[in-house]
């Protein structure tokens, strides 16, 4: 028999839009009749409403609130649901793979983030990886404050965006985190809009293959994973620690170095790939001495053996496929409960990229199994130590990785992301949408523009507000292929779809890093897009865009508009321009500021037809205005 069950969105600490209704939703018995009732500053408000005499589902709008809180949430129906600590501010989603995922405890500025944390309203949502062949009406979802101890396992640029807003306009900002890292525009983009703009059918036919087939290729990339870990990574010596050990509750281990969980143990001084282990003391109370404990660990890059007070409690060793996306959660029976000091050690073995307790947060905590469950969280300060130290692997052994079959790449199927991990938001009210997305299609570039239209239209129908500011970040610089710029390209092409706005990021990237670690600067321009756009302040947020080109013997005179302060960032030459002459044939060229235009010129090109800025994978380019925004990236020739 169903029971009263509210939609993923709504939990403590829920941040709702301000300014314009909130829908509420859930599902309750057929025909239910249901009471919400929301108090909070000037507010005591109650509606009524039933649920669906066919399915159970009830929906109520709330009305516009501007006070920020906080409020709660009243809902009884079969049984009784409240909504605590609720606040109104400005609520975006932020979307996309690896870059929007990456977290501020494995970014520059990570101190920083955790010394100011507090001195914001900020939220965050973490929508929990979930791909899926349906849409999904819920999901297990928790608001979490963003605070010094848990601001290192939220999203960087989420984060950094969020920041500017709450310090500029002094409100609430609630940030819902709905990425995956390698993943397609196509899983992010529902069926029905994708079959506009793809052979849908062909497409799903090459990830659902009939079972025997899949337990085959299944085996078979596992063997080969296997293959390929044992010819190009370094063998593990096996487990030291525990002789010497550390996974004991009795060792001293004061003079280890201090560790942040969540986070990336490279990004903390811990250079190198190899085996970490960390320590953290658990203070239980009496009364659950004796008590099952759950252990949740969030994920871990990449393989873990998990002890508590000395005995083995789980593991996910060396082998086991995707070990670094594992939510771990292990059981530690009562008998090694004990009041007062308990010890948790963790063995990380990270066998090549980066590693450690990736969290998020939300998920790095112990609870009790007794009615009522404890919940102790686990997240800040825990003590580690290099068992096995290693240099870091270099990026080139990736060249040989074996490729996923699509059948088992199950995050990038057709629209397995969005009915994971954004159907269940809808039709949650928001300020507006943030993407940063693209890695993983540079080499369908030529598609790329018409499915990242098709998602930007999706989102905003599934939604149903409009035409919801949607602002994305185009590619930073990458040392890669000439598919790179296509793509950036092909992005830039989609700031003619109403109400959107792109960040450019070629000054932020990395030549030998696709996960650039400034993501200070990429929030910071996301937030000037939203503050002069949405929010009406005077705050600068488009770099020098290509406005016409004049050609004059061999010299090309390129004017720009938002060109106010003009110059190169450096103080040195203006960088990344290239003339083409009657056969498409690019040469580096020379270039100098003249008011809002660029002058061009190259002896190697007498008489040039074409001119390109930043048409690269990796360029240190350097033309901005005088905010300091970077010019977009173009190209006047069809080549």
């Amino acid at each position: 028999m169903r029971e009263l069950v509210l939609a993923a969105p709504f939990s403590d600490g829920l941040v709702l839009q301000r300014g314009k209704p909130n829908p509420i939703w859930g599902w309750d018995v057929c025909g239910q009749s249901l009471s919400l009732r929301l108090r909070g500053p000037g507010v005591d408000a109650a509606f009524e409403t039933r649920a669906g005499a066919a399915d159970g589902a009830f929906r109520v709008e709330l009305p516009a609130l501007t006070a920020p809180g906080p409020y709660t949430l009243l809902v009884e129906g079969s049984s009784v649901r409240e909504i605590r600590d609720v606040l109104v501010g400005e609520v975006w989603l932020a979307s996309g793979q690896s870059n929007m995922e990456w977290p501020v405890g494995q970014a520059n500025g990570a101190n920083q983030a955790s010394a100011e944390a507090a001195a914001y309203q900020i939220r965050s949502l973490r929508v929990p990886r979930r791909p899926a062949r349906e849409p999904a009406s819920s999901a297990e979802l928790a608001w979490e404050s963003v605070t010094p101890n848990t601001v290192a396992g939220v999203s960087a640029v989420g984060y950094y965006f969020a920041r500017e807003i709450a310090r500029t306009l002094g409100v609430p900002v609630g940030i819902i985190d709905a990425s995956y890292g390698g993943t397609r525009i196509e899983a992010w983009t529902s069926q029905e809009a994708l079959r506009q703009c793809l052979d849908l059918d062909a497409e799903l036919s090459r990830y659902h293959v009939p079972a025997a087939e899949l337990e085959q290729l299944t085996r078979e990339h596992s063997r080969r994973l296997l293959e390929w870990e044992e010819r190009e990574l370094p063998a593990e010596p096996g487990n030291r620690g525990v002789g010497l050990g550390y996974a004991s509750a009795e060792f001293d281990d004061s003079a280890w170095s201090l560790l942040e969980v969540p986070g990336i143990f490279q990004a903390q001084g811990f250079e190198g790939n190899g085996v970490v282990w960390y320590r953290r003391e658990l203070e239980i109370p009496s009364e659950l001495a004796g008590k099952d404990l759950t252990l949740s660990l969030g994920a871990i890059d990449d393989f873990d053996h998990s002890y508590f007070n000395g005995e083995l409690v789980g593991s996910h060793p060396k082998g086991t496929p995707g070990a670094f996306q594992i939510q771990r959660r292990y059981l530690v029976p009562g008998r090694l409960v004990r009041a007062g000091r308990n010890l948790i050690a963790v063995r990380v073995f990270d066998h090549f990229g980066e590693g450690g307790l990736l969290g998020p947060s939300t998920s790095v905590f112990a609870e009790s199994t007794a009615a009522p469950a404890r919940r102790f969280p686990l997240t800040g300060t825990w003590r580690a130590k290099f068992e096995w130290q290693i240099a870091l692997v270099p990026a080139s052994v990736f060249a040989r990785y074996p490729s996923t079959p699509a059948a088992l790449d199950h995050a990038n199927a057709p629209s397995s992301l969005y009915n994971g991990m954004v159907a269940p938001l809808v039709p949650l009210a928001l300020a507006g949408m943030l993407f940063y997305q693209g890695e993983s299609n540079v080499e369908e570039h030529a598609h790329y523009a018409r499915r990242f239209r098709a998602l930007i239209r999706d989102f905003r129908t599934r939604f149903a507000q409009g035409q919801l500011p949607f602002y994305f970040v185009q590619l930073a610089s990458f040392e890669a292929t000439d598919s790179w710029p296509r793509l950036r390209e092909a992005q830039a092409e989609l700031l003619s779809e109403p109400n959107t706005g792109m960040v450019v990021s070629l000054d932020v990237g990395d030549r030998g890093d696709i996960h650039p670690r400034n993501k200070v600067e990429v929030g910071r321009r996301l937030a000037a897009l939203a503050l002069a756009r949405c929010y009406g302040q005077a705050v600068p947020c488009e770099g020098p865009t290509l406005l016409s080109v004049e050609i004059h013997g061999s010299t090309c005179r390129v004017k720009f508009s938002h060109a106010e302060g003009l110059r190169s960032s450096d103080g040195a030459p203006v960088r990344g321009f290239q003339l083409g002459g009657a056969d498409l044939g690019f040469r580096g060229a020379s270039a100098a500021v003249q008011g809002d235009c660029v002058i061009v010129e190259c002896p190697e090109v007498p008489s040039p037809v074409a001119v390109r800025y930043a048409f690269s994978d990796y360029l240190a380019v350097n033309l901005v205005n005088g905010a300091g925004l970077p010019a977009l990236p173009f190209r006047t020739d069809c080549g």
